[in-house]
């Protein structure tokens, strides 16, 4: 409290108001008014990057990170995985998105609507590519946990964050099955490496994937909520952050300056280079810094799953 006061003390001395407000969420959102604040106070306190502005495309990460160039490296390797050693060219790795996009939509698959959440609940595989990227296709928004939490930590995020669908493997489903108990509209449990299960309403990824579901991609507006990421709870329980598609390609663009980006430069041009990810694909690091900016400069990537 008394560092509190320390903090409002100053804004009381020059006629500034705070106001602040705790919405329905728990999301603490907070302005500052000043009567006699002018423009050229602010100014000084902008920090320019020596880097120079950079120019932020307006379009979604999908979009952003398999186009336009995504045909002429079909046959690169994209993913592979360190444990199985199976492995997905970059075409190989669009084309199962595209394919995921529609079977989450189709009324024959797993009927998911636009805006409707999923939740990701896996290890770093190559398939975590297709489950996050077909889902945002689709017009979904995607919350990924960590799947060593607990059942209660995880059916508290994916209850907190309204999944509707959740992707995981054969060994997890129990944790979903025990979400399922507790989801309102619940959609059904896709199972990477399992099977169809009609009545559990279980989606066999693989044989989703072949039965080449038809329907409507919808357009994808950049500032529509791209993913749900939550923080791991080290301060509190853990809280949820709205990343636009704009967000998210923002931060990609910052780093694609070649003073600090290798695969910026023009003599690295055409070079692929194989990559070990260590970051998990649930944390924002593990997903943008690594994950995305390989996918974008075509790199090949290898998991590791535990």
């Amino acid at each position: 409290m008394l560092n509190l006061l320390r903090l409002l003390k100053p804004l009381a001395a020059t006629g500034s108001r705070k106001a602040i407000a705790l919405s329905s969420s728990g999301v603490l959102r907070g302005r500052t008014f000043s009567s006699n604040a002018r423009p050229a106070e602010f100014e000084r306190n902008v920090v320019e990057s020596h880097y120079g502005p950079m120019d932020i495309p307006k379009v979604s990460l999908p979009e952003y990170i398999f186009s336009p160039d995504i045909a002429q490296a079909a046959d690169k390797p994209a993913l592979s995985c360190g444990s199985s050693k199976r492995s997905y060219a970059f075409g190989m790795i669009h084309e199962m998105n595209r394919r995921m996009a529609h079977a989450l939509l189709s009324q024959k698959g797993c009927a998911m609507q636009k805006g409707e959440v999923v939740g990701l609940l896996l290890p770093n595989i190559p398939e975590y590519v297709p489950a996050i990227y077909g889902s945002l296709m689709a017009g979904l928004t995607v919350t990924f946990a960590n799947p060593l939490y607990t059942p209660e930590e995880i059916c508290r995020q994916f209850e907190n964050a309204g999944v509707r669908l959740v992707i995981t493997l054969p060994v997890l489903l129990p944790v979903a099955q025990i979400y399922k108990s507790k989801a309102k509209k619940y959609r059904g449990t896709v199972s990477i490496g399992g099977q169809h299960n009609v009545q559990d309403n279980i989606f066999g990824f693989q044989q989703l994937l072949m039965e080449n579901h038809e329907s409507e991609l919808p357009v994808i507006d950049p500032e529509e909520t791209a993913i749900l990421p939550y923080s791991s709870g080290t301060t509190g329980m853990p809280k949820g952050v709205e990343l636009t598609h704009n967000n998210l390609v923002a931060n990609l663009v910052q780093g694609t300056h070649p003073e600090f980006a290798k695969y910026y430069r023009p003599e690295y041009a055409g070079i692929t280079e194989t990559i070990l990810t260590i970051p998990p694909f649930f944390h924002i690091y593990g997903f943008n810094a690594i994950l995305n900016m390989c996918l974008k400069t075509r790199n090949h990537l290898v998991s590791i799953p535990r």
